[in-house]
């Protein structure tokens, strides 16, 4: 399809499907969440066709209610059923659960909503994203192509249809199934992105936004991996900085960058031995630092004594980091499967990703161009699936102010990402979270300022004062 043709499709109303009904709703988990699903075509372009079901759970309002709240935390393969059913307390906070009825949707190939199978692991050690021989590039290609393939065999058609546009059409049909004219919703990460599309479909629809750890989905693919890729190694360079700060950290008084640096050069040579365990390759290492990286300064001694560990011949800190990031077969298939649709990595053989390695590289020396950004690049070459629902320029209308959020030092979400998705949102807000330095991904839960203003928001409709900062 050309782009003028994707363009004027994706500028059309949703197909509407039949009028859902009624959510039959059951007692399940802890403190009284309720469980039930809804039904919704399996491809938005012919809703009279085969369906699927959405696993949906809710939480009644505690005290005077004022709506109802869809809650994603992210990912993409974020359970948010499972999460607000036994973690509430992982999800929002004490005051929205007091004032909204809070629902968590798993998106369709998540959970419990069809989820996406594939017969072989997405990550491979012995395939390097990061391919420096047309040998590499050729062998990443064909493991990603066979991971697809394996996905395709064992989900079928649905896999062609888990992108973020067909999730925010299903977030509607659950709108419609609650009953309710209009939804607030709070989401995190990936769950921006949801929302942004969310806003963009369905304007008229959105009670509050906000949206905490902004992804603009309008970026290319270039942006993308250089922006994430600067913003990992800043952040690796303030957890140097706040171990020799701080005389708890196991590093303090050494020079972290060159410990870290010869780790991962030793690593490059041989893996990091692991009691009982696979090795840590040199990627593997440092992709579990950047996920360490993301909850600073909360895990700033795991990331610490972990590479202590791992320097002194044992990575099973580390380890056991990578088997959730790197090796649940769940999650990590549905994030490349979903991503894949979403993200067009705009790479044309084995020199132009040589050409985007050494540009990441350049940036950041001592994260070497990781970030999750460049596992999906790297991750989708070769996939047998094409992106359905690829970046494109982004402008909502119509809808209520939004309220964008970002952190100063985010390392998976630029803080520029939530100025130029703000940017994209008529009439939408900005807050900038400091608090704590504005460390990690995502400030909901994890910043006390940035928490009671978005509860806030959530509640009243008003937007912060522009210009104000958490600090």
């Amino acid at each position: 399809m050309n782009h003028a043709l994707l363009a004027l499709v994706l500028a059309l109303p949703p197909t509407p499907a039949a009028p859902p009904a009624p959510i039959d709703w059951s007692p399940c988990g802890t403190r009284h969440a309720e469980c039930g699903s809804v039904e919704v075509p399996l491809d938005w372009d012919a809703p009279a066709g085969p369906t699927i079901k959405l696993s949906v759970v809710r939480r009644r309002a505690t005290g005077e209610r004022l709506g109802t709240l869809l809650f994603n935390p992210g990912g993409p393969g974020g359970q948010a059923a499972m999460l607000l059913r036994d973690y509430p307390q992982y999800a929002v906070s004490d005051e929205l659960l007091r004032r909204f009825d809070v629902v968590g949707v798993d998106p369709r190939g998540v959970g419990g909503s069809a989820a996406v199978t594939c017969g072989r692991p997405v990550h491979d050690p012995a395939v390097t994203q990061f391919p420096r021989t047309l040998a590499g590039y050729r062998a990443l290609a064909a493991h990603n192509r066979a991971v697809g393939l394996s996905c395709l065999s064992g989900t079928g058609p649905l896999l062609r249809e888990i992108d973020t546009t067909s999730v925010a059409r299903d977030f509607d049909t659950v709108r419609a199934a609650l009953g309710e004219s209009r939804i607030s919703f709070l989401g995190k990460s990936y769950g921006t992105m949801l929302g942004a599309e969310y806003a963009r479909l369905f304007p008229g629809r959105v009670r509050t936004m906000a949206l905490d750890g902004a992804v603009d989905h309008s970026l290319g693919a270039e942006r993308l991996v250089t922006d994430a890729a600067a913003a990992v190694e800043d952040s690796f360079g303030r957890f140097a900085r706040w171990c020799a700060d701080t005389p708890a950290c196991a590093l303090h008084g050494r020079d972290v960058t060159r410990v870290w640096d010869d780790l991962v050069a030793r690593a490059e040579r041989e893996p990091v031995p692991v009691t009982g365990g696979r090795p840590l390759t040199a990627e593997e290492l440092r992709y579990v630092a950047y996920v360490l990286l993301n909850q600073l300064p909360e895990y700033g001694n795991g990331l610490a004594n972990g590479i202590v560990q791992a320097e002194n011949g044992d990575a099973g800190i580390l380890a056991s980091v990578r088997a959730s990031a790197l090796e649940d077969p769940a999650s990590t298939a549905a994030y490349r499967s979903i991503l894949c649709l979403d993200i067009a990595h705009g790479i044309d053989g084995h020199r132009d990703l040589r050409a985007r390695i050494d540009r990441v590289m350049n940036l950041a020396p001592h994260m070497k161009g990781t970030s999750e950004f460049w596992d999906m690049t790297a991750g989708c070459l070769g996939w047998p699936v094409p992106p359905t629902n690829p970046q494109r320029p982004l402008r909502v209308r119509g809808v209520p102010p939004v309220l964008v959020v970002g952190n100063t030092h985010d390392p998976a979400t630029p803080l520029s990402w939530a100025r130029s998705l703000s940017s994209r949102i008529e009439g939408s807000g900005l807050l900038v979270n400091d608090e704590n330095g504005g460390d990690g991904h995502s400030s909901y839960l994890r910043s006390s300022c940035a928490t009671a203003r978005i509860d806030d928001y959530l509640a009243s409709g008003r937007l912060p004062a522009a210009g104000t900062v958490c600090r």
